[in-house]
């Protein structure tokens, strides 16, 4: 996880405004990292009837036209310093077909444009969004359109709720650092630290007793926040641990320290949160900032 070499930018759309490729190219032009531009073309069936279906013909047009498209745009930055390569990508599994595209490039990191996704869209499919992140098993940037071209300061949210697995988790929340250091280490940019926890279901009869179950359990959460902001180095006024729900406190803390990017592990959903979306699933589908998602197989794979 230490300078990005390549980087990966992925367009939906040939947007000249493209945020994710003005992020890619304000960290090329930081650390001399090559950008290589992979478009996403699906057919557009307007103006056709119900019953109507593109013919063969009108797919290749569409595709040739968005590939002339795309390569204007590369043309557009080609005198920008960058070394910048493109292609174009035409299958009938887009999502399947990007995930392959993206394993057997391995980029330092893959950007692309947020894309906002309602709770019914998730309830009855699978946005792009979410199918690149879950598959993909590196680090996947999503970038609104109204971001900055290089993130100044870092949210790194991490989670020391008690585990089956406590070494395990430990070592994915000092991934999820790392992983931001990289990124900070390519920008300049500060790092915050932060952990949400949520105690509103500790209940007891007696309310004395429920007060001395949450400092503990609270205290017993902190600790561990604690000795990895001490280990990673993160400075007093840089560490945030805060009680509430983790989307309420992560969007709350975006705000108020005027975060750039928050940095989240992908968590394979399983049964009801499949539905509904983990918590890095729901900040991505109403991103309050660019979002880098850290899969656990990064982690699993990197050598101090």
């Amino acid at each position: 996880m230490g300078q990005y070499r390549q980087l990966l930018v992925l367009l939906t759309e040939v947007n000249p405004h493209s945020a994710a490729l003005r992020r890619a190219l304000a960290l090329a032009h930081a650390n001399g990292a090559n950008v290589h531009v992979l478009g996403l073309f699906e057919p557009v069936e307007e103006h056709l009837l119900r019953e109507e279906c593109l013919s063969e013909a009108d797919i290749k047009r569409q595709f040739e036209q968005y590939h002339k498209q795309l390569a204007g745009l590369i043309e557009r930055h080609r005198h920008s310093g960058v070394t910048l390569t493109h292609d174009s990508l035409n299958a009938d599994d887009i999502r399947s077909q990007a995930i392959d595209y993206i394993s057997e490039l391995q980029p330092d990191l893959v950007i692309k444009n947020s894309e906002s996704a309602p709770a019914m869209a998730r309830l009855f499919g699978t946005p792009l969004d979410f199918a690149l992140m879950r598959g993909c098993k590196g680090m996947m940037h999503f970038v609104p359109s109204a971001a900055v071209s290089l993130p100044q300061r870092i949210l790194i949210a991490v989670d020391t709720s008690f585990r089956e697995a406590p070494s395990a988790q430990e070592r994915f929340n000092r991934g999820l650092v790392r992983a931001a250091q990289a990124l900070a280490l390519q920008c300049g940019a500060q790092l915050h630290l932060l952990s949400a926890y949520d105690l509103s279901g500790v209940f007891a009869s007696d309310m004395s007793v429920t007060e001395a179950w949450i400092d503990e359990m609270r205290n017993a959460l902190q600790e561990p926040f604690q000795a990895l902001a001490d280990a990673e180095g993160v400075a007093p006024d840089c560490r945030h641990f805060v009680e509430g729900s983790p989307v309420q406190v992560i969007r709350e803390q975006v705000c108020a320290l005027d975060i750039d990017v928050v940095v989240m592990g992908v968590v394979q959903p399983r049964g009801l949160a499949k539905l509904l979306g983990d918590t890095t699933e729901r900040i991505v589908s109403h991103p309050p900032c660019s979002v880098l998602t850290v899969h656990p197989h990064v982690v699993d794979t990197w050598e101090p």
